[in-house]
């Protein structure tokens, strides 16, 4: 009787501490889950997945940065360049009476630079008038954001007209502004109009639609003006300023000076001011054109 009591008690000790052993070990195995150094699945006996750090995965705000990086470490893209427009205010002081090709390649020449007419009332010289005409176009299309440059700003000067072109092709103008004044035998003669390269002018075949559009833009914002008589279009094949022109080119004829009211209107600067900002709203308007890449369709004006 005293040896089965004996191994009773013997088993319940041994039952005891098999039982406190294991929720020993289970505490602190919990513990372990909760402090992180022991996987929760392996606590519970399942298989333990090898954890994603050692893949070195890109979290999704590392993943941000890594676009942000590239996109700050491409190039920026250019700026493109500022429009430029280029003005010839017609003639000089003196006339230069030399010859020079009409064109590129051409054997048949023509002066280089003519005399001009001048006022029937005011008796101020086309050349003058040019150019007075040439530093209001500039300041206006400035304040349009236009860059503006002048192949003469003085009157005492020899620049002949192939050289004229030739200054506006070299910087690349987007567009070649000639500014002149007519003169005519008949005093009753009279209006604004704008000259552009022929269709059929061989030496300015490159150019021709975009010198057609911007003398149509030229000439739809001066004839909204009703107190300015327009003539319309003429097209030209025999003018060296067009010929060696490699940029597109357009000719304004602010009116006639052989004419007396207007010879008057255009020695008065209220009267030449408005006229030049018809003509800046043309130009800007090409320049709007060929910023859309707009093809407008091509016709001849009246």
């Amino acid at each position: 009787m005293k040896r089965l009591v004996w191994s009773y008690g013997i088993g319940i000790v041994a039952i005891v501490a098999v039982l406190s052993f294991f929720f020993m070990m289970k505490g602190q195995t919990e513990k372990a889950v909760v402090s992180g150094n022991v996987p929760k699945a392996h606590a519970q006996g399942e298989r333990v997945k090898q954890p994603i750090s050692q893949f070195q995965a890109v979290q999704p705000h590392e993943a941000d940065n890594e676009v942000k990086n590239v996109k700050n470490n491409m190039p920026e893209k250019a700026d493109p360049p500022p429009f430029l427009v280029y003005i010839d205010p017609g003639h000089q002081s003196q006339a230069n009476l030399e010859k020079e090709p009409i064109g590129p390649g051409s054997a048949e020449t023509k002066i280089k630079v003519s005399g001009g007419t001048s006022g029937v009332v005011t008796k101020k010289p086309e050349y003058k008038l040019t150019l007075e005409a040439s530093i209001i176009l500039k300041q206006l299309l400035e304040e349009k954001g236009i860059t503006v440059k002048l192949t003469r700003s003085s009157d005492n000067v020899d620049i002949s007209n192939r050289e004229r072109a030739e200054l506006a092709n070299n910087s690349k103008a987007d567009l070649h502004v000639r500014i002149h004044a007519d003169g005519s035998e008949n005093a009753s003669v009279k209006g604004f109009s704008v000259l552009t390269p022929a269709e059929d002018n061989s030496y300015t075949k490159s150019i021709y639609q975009s010198s057609l559009q911007a003398s149509q833009a030229i000439l739809t914002e001066v004839k909204k003006d009703q107190f300015v008589e327009a003539d319309g279009i003429r097209y030209r094949s025999d003018l060296s300023g067009f010929n060696w022109s490699t940029v597109p080119v357009t000719l304004v004829e602010l009116g006639y000076m052989t004419n007396p009211e207007e010879d008057r209107n255009l020695s008065d600067q209220a009267y030449l001011t408005k006229l030049m900002n018809h003509i800046a709203d043309g130009v800007a308007a090409y320049e709007e054109m060929k910023k859309k890449k707009v093809k407008r369709p091509i016709k001849a004006c009246d």
